[in-house]
């Protein structure tokens, strides 16, 4: 888990906000985009963008 909290730490201010709103809010990206004040597309964007960078931090982590 300390090793996921650093990955999320380490993205971009705007990926982990979204990030932030959806999985420790339970917050819908129409939900995000509206608090956030941003277009839907780019909600989606940030969210996408984020969990391909956890996925390359957890592959660059894994023994295999």
């Amino acid at each position: 888990w300390r090793s996921m909290y650093f990955a999320v730490q380490s993205l971009p201010a705007e990926q982990r906000q979204a990030l932030e709103l959806a999985y420790y809010q339970g917050m819908s990206q129409s939900e995000i985009a509206e608090a956030l004040g941003l277009p839907l597309g780019t909600v989606k964007s940030r969210l996408r963008a984020a969990m391909e960078s956890l996925r390359r931090e957890w592959r660059k982590d894994d023994p295999q």
